[in-house]
């Protein structure tokens, strides 16, 4: 067969399969030169500068109708055009990519202060801050709420998810909470999620919270907060827990590593 390479040779020389080159045989991307009858393809050294071509736009997620109609038509103007799109592919590539670096260096950071934090019990490391955040709020059996998608909300990287928690007349928290919320950047989003739930609505969190983080399960966290309310006399008041982080566990008792807020104003008898 002279310069002509078996259908199992390309396919080794560029780490693909044999369904692959038989489906960009079928959608007209790439035809072999030579089918015989028992069923072997050749291709010839020249097919296979058009090859990388298509593993380089497949690389880079351009769909295979865009690169079967500018490699088919033989013109310089839609290889130009081609080239064109891989390169605004791997400009947006590189962003996410970026993010996702930004996002792994947070999370080794994030989880190398998890492995040396001890929770505060006698709560005299409490910190203050002053929040001004919209916060969509719905209760937990309606969760998420109808219309949310990450992807609108711009990443699932920005967004934040959190449990609203009352404590009664007496300082004592309810278990479970029944309002979860998630806030995100894009406030737009948090409008449509209302626009579109009857039972979901934005609460305006605003003014100076007492903060404090803490690392464990459910029923730690839920003693936690019943010691908060003890020790800052939080009666009927509201408090806010932010996720961080779960350690998921196979029966399901995970581990969470949160930031809980609390009014310091407003609150007690």
């Amino acid at each position: 067969m002279g310069k002509l390479l078996r259908i199992g040779q390309v396919c080794k020389l560029y780490g693909i399969s044999l369904d692959t080159l038989r489906y960009y045989d079928k959608m007209g991307l790439l035809k072999p030169l030579v089918t015989e009858p028992s069923g072997y393809r050749y291709y010839s050294f020249e097919q296979l500068d058009i090859l990388e071509m298509i593993l380089a736009g497949r690389s880079l997620d351009i769909p295979l109708e865009n690169l079967q109609k500018r490699l088919v038509s033989g013109k310089i103007e839609d290889y130009m055009i081609l080239v064109e799109e891989q390169q605004a592919a791997i400009v947006e590539r590189k962003k996410a990519l970026e993010q996702l670096e930004n996002h792994s260096r947070q999370m080794a950071d994030l989880l190398m202060e998890i492995s040396l934090h001890q929770n505060d019990h006698n709560l005299r490391n409490i910190q203050y801050e002053t929040l001004d955040k919209e916060i969509c709020q719905i209760s937990v059996a309606a969760f998420p709420p109808t219309g949310f998608d990450g992807n609108d909300a711009g990443s699932f990287l920005q967004m934040e998810q959190w449990s609203f928690y009352l404590s009664d007349s007496k300082g004592i928290v309810a278990e479970p909470p029944q309002e979860a919320g998630i806030s995100v950047q894009n406030e737009e989003c948090a409008r449509k999620m209302v626009t579109n739930s009857s039972c979901t609505k934005i609460v305006k969190v605003t003014g100076t919270y007492g903060k404090i983080k803490f690392w464990g399960k459910n029923k730690e966290l839920h003693t936690y907060l019943n010691k908060i309310c003890r020790s800052f006399n939080l009666w009927n008041a509201q408090m806010l827990v932010k996720y961080i982080f779960a350690l998921a566990h196979e029966d399901l008792d995970n581990e969470y590593f949160v930031e809980i807020y609390f009014p310091i104003q407003g609150s007690g008898r």
